[in-house]
């Protein structure tokens, strides 16, 4: 899932409005409230009034999922393991252990088995696929 509303509240309003959001609603759902609702609200006691504007002119009488302040550093990192995993390769000889692949991302050689048996399946369902005949 990409959060570029965030990024995009961010450019507008500036790091402080991003970083407020982040630590007062980050890994929440809330209820955005209407334009005419806002500057009393909640979120914006939260949040401030200037980015609760922001989030109704946007999404009013909605619930925003807010991403979590290590959300998107968590996403990057399996990111790359998961890269990694398929640099090495899915078949029975990869060029990289597991135990080193293990041992670059901080997690188990176990899981990095597991991850490559996950990402083997996919490929071959993937390949499986109905191919059409032009």
């Amino acid at each position: 899932m990409m959060d570029s509303w965030i990024d995009e509240l961010e450019r507008d309003l500036g790091l402080p409005a991003r970083l407020a959001v982040l630590a007062n609603c980050g890994g929440q759902n809330r209820d955005i409230p209407s334009v005419e609702r806002a500057a009393r609200s909640k979120l914006a006691s939260e949040i401030g009034v200037e980015a609760t504007i922001w989030l109704a002119k946007r999404f009013a009488g909605t619930k925003l999922e807010i991403p979590s302040r290590l959300g998107a550093a968590a996403r990057d990192r399996a990111s790359q393991l998961r890269a990694a995993v398929m640099d090495a390769g899915l078949g029975e000889n990869p060029t990289r252990s597991a135990n080193d692949i293990a041992s670059e991302f901080n997690v188990t050689a176990r899981w990095v088995h597991e991850l490559r048996a996950q990402l083997r399946n996919e490929h071959l369902h993937a390949t499986r696929q109905l191919r059409f005949p032009f």
